[in-house]
């Protein structure tokens, strides 16, 4: 067993947004990745020190997508969400196999958790200090291992234990869980809402009431001469399986399937974003030259600043002359203020000048959207070459993009 409180935490390799404003920290490890604390510096029971906390309803996600590569998300790691206070409810997605050591504990709002079938483990001391828990789901079928310590300090005779039918025995005559109160055989429901962008463009299949840990497939269907694009979270699966975890609404985003063609041969068309937090750019599409299609900025917790050729149409229809790569631009809302870029760049004849980029990718589009250039800022100041003279748009990591006209 490993002890309440490690020496030092271990460094998160990246965040994300889960929605309803939260945002949560993973490890990389084999198999996928693990849920952790922010703040690597100190001790890990200050692992939040800095950070926003996930206060609310909590949905823990099973996959998460990090620089295009989708993990499966199998851990909650241990003091993950240590002194948390803020958080009421929280979900924990399937596919999850282990709770660590005081995963939750401190907890002192969190009223209700539903743990998934896929859970084997649960730690040591994980919900201690969850004085106001008062209903635990557990939806797997038989009492997964679990630490004697797991709801250390919680008197559970006032407690609710929901378990499924035909599992109440075997719950019953297992410690910890014998100590709840009540153990009664329910499950709790969540409403799965479909809808198309446009009702005329497409349908969907899949709405409607299920019970937490259900898993399904859901489906768009698009009406002649449109096409499926993705869902309004950025997944472009068609059919898509889906774990009912609560309530949640999801947009099939259906656009016209233009053929405006004009060539046999093919170019690429790549839409990008500049932060899959914020938004996501869809329209991804490899086509004949000279096809007209149709692209689309989809803000997700941010708001739409623009494409990386100077246009805000949105959403706007594209004619492919070539391999084209457009970047749909996104800014965190008002209340989420971020530093403003200290980069500048300016011309010199033909040659564009990068100032304050260092450690940064650098990246030239011209007008239309062709990306012509790229370098990297291994110094304060990079120079890079343009082959005509024109108004060009450069881009500096996630930091934004300016525009300078060359002659």
């Amino acid at each position: 067993m490993l002890c309440a409180v490690a020496a030092m935490a271990w460094a998160q390799d990246f965040s994300l947004n889960v929605g309803s404003g939260q945002t949560l920290y993973f490890n990389i490890i084999a198999g996928g990745v693990e849920v952790t604390y922010p703040n690597h510096t100190g001790l890990a029971v200050n692992g939040w020190d800095g950070f926003t906390r996930p206060v609310g309803n909590l949905h823990i996600p099973s996959q998460v997508n990090h620089n295009g590569e989708v993990y499966d998300v199998v851990q909650v790691g241990q003091l993950s969400f240590y002194g948390c206070t803020g958080l009421t409810n929280v979900t924990v997605g399937s596919g999850i196999i282990w709770l660590g050591n005081s995963a939750f504990n401190g907890c002192s709002g969190l009223q209700s958790v539903v743990i998934p079938a896929t859970v084997d483990t649960i730690g040591l001391r994980v919900f201690e200090g969850c004085n106001a828990l008062s209903d635990v789901w557990c939806n797997c079928p038989a009492p997964p291992r679990t630490s004697p310590y797991a709801f250390y300090n919680l008197s559970l005779a006032s407690r609710t234990l929901h378990v499924l039918p035909g599992s109440q025995a075997a719950y019953s005559a297992s410690a910890p869980w014998n100590a709840f109160g009540s153990v009664v055989t329910s499950s709790p429901q969540a409403t799965l809402t479909l809808a198309a962008n446009d009702p005329q463009r497409g349908s969907v299949e899949g709405s409607g009431s299920y019970a937490v840990g259900t898993s399904l497939s859901i489906t768009a269907l698009p009406s002649a001469g449109y096409a499926f694009i993705c869902w309004n979270d950025g997944d472009e699966r068609n059919p898509r399986p889906l774990t009912v975890m609560e309530d949640i609404t999801l947009w099939a985003m259906f656009f016209p399937r233009l053929t405006d063609t004009v060539a046999l041969q093919t170019a690429s068309l790549r839409v990008r974003t500049s932060d899959e937090a914020l938004g996501a750019g869809v329209g991804t599409t490899e086509v004949p030259v000279g096809t007209v299609v149709e692209i689309c900025a989809l803000p997700l917790n941010g708001s739409f600043a623009g494409w990386s050729d100077g246009s805000h149409e949105n959403p706007r229809r594209v004619s492919v002359s070539g391999d084209m790569v457009l970047t749909a631009f996104f800014e965190q809302l008002a209340n989420h203020p971020v530093e403003s870029s200290r980069w500048q760049v300016h011309a010199e004849g033909r040659l564009l000048v990068v100032d304050g980029a260092s450690g940064m990718e650098i990246e030239v589009y011209d007008a239309a959207g062709h990306m012509v250039e790229t370098a990297f800022a291994a110094g304060d100041k990079v120079r890079i070459a343009l082959p005509a003279a024109g108004v060009y748009v450069v881009r500096v990591g996630e930091t934004g993009a300016k525009k300078v006209s060359v002659e």
